[in-house]
């Protein structure tokens, strides 16, 4: 196996006996970044996305993972003040203020390493296509969830309308996870794991655990505390999303998609 890397100059070829002692090094070159991105091109990543890749290193991956780290430490605070005295309506408010302080923090790391919003993807290049792919994609889930359970599980599907207060929590969740993990964490990642496919595995497994720690707070440590139905469907989130941004590398359309699948998830009633 080999790979011919043209535009450092000069041509290099890599081959499986150098591999090892050339990719490190050459990993901190930008050109060879961007070539090495632009070879996992496929349906799945667009050119402007491997563009955005090609600019992280290991420290910003190492950012992404402290970030992470934090972000599951107020998760547990955030379980904690369910088995507190707090009133619903506190409680409700609080529901809000925790991804807002999330966010506080995800735009301190990103300040602090000179970010600008286009590189978790916030801005207006492919906006439509991103926002179609979105909404596309999250009536072909909820759709989706409606037949499987008919099918598959021979029950009747109901449906009901959410509280116009739990919107509010709908909307600010979906923009505070997709900014965190699909639009900084999983691009920062690729700087510490270099395939673009598996980085996206590893953040998905990494999204997946955020829905853990206040319901250990709560009611005590255990896996089964999500049922198989809930794991697969926030993967499946994960995958939509991440296609909707890698594919256009403009993340409002997965946002959309999020917030169209929380808000179809809640009014089925299975």
């Amino acid at each position: 196996m080999s790979h011919c890397l043209q535009g450092i100059e000069t041509s290099l070829v890599i081959t499986d006996d150098n591999a090892a002692f050339l990719l490190p090094s050459l990993w901190f070159n930008a050109e060879f970044r961007f070539s090495f991105f632009m070879e996992a091109e496929t349906m799945w990543i667009s050119r402007d996305y491997c563009e955005n890749l090609g600019t992280f290193h290991t420290i910003d991956g190492i950012k992404a993972l402290a970030l992470y780290s934090i972000y599951m430490l107020i998760l547990l605070i955030q379980g904690f003040t369910y088995t507190t005295n707090l009133s619903v309506d506190i409680l409700n408010k609080l529901q809000i203020a925790f991804p807002f302080l999330l966010l506080a923090i995800l735009f301190v790391f990103m300040a602090l390493s000179n970010n600008k919003l286009c590189t978790v993807g916030l801005n207006k290049t492919k906006l439509f296509q991103s926002l179609l792919l979105g909404i596309v994609l999250a009536v072909c889930l909820v759709i989706g969830t409606a037949v499987c359970f008919r099918v598959f599980r021979n029950k009747a599907v109901g449906i009901t309308y959410p509280l116009l207060s739990v919107w509010n929590i709908f909307i600010i969740g979906a923009f505070e996870e997709e900014i965190t993990f699909r639009g900084y964490i999983q691009t920062r990642l690729t700087g510490i794991i270099r395939q673009p496919v598996l980085c996206s595995c590893c953040t998905a497994l990494l999204f997946l655990a955020i829905h853990y720690p206040v319901r250990w707070v709560v009611g005590g440590f255990s896996l089964n505390c999500l049922s198989l139905y809930y794991v697969v469907s926030l993967i499946i989130l994960h995958f939509a999303c991440d296609f909707v941004y890698n594919k256009t590398n403009c993340l409002w359309g997965a946002i959309v998609l999020h917030l169209l699948y929380n808000i179809g998830q809640s009014m089925l009633v299975l």
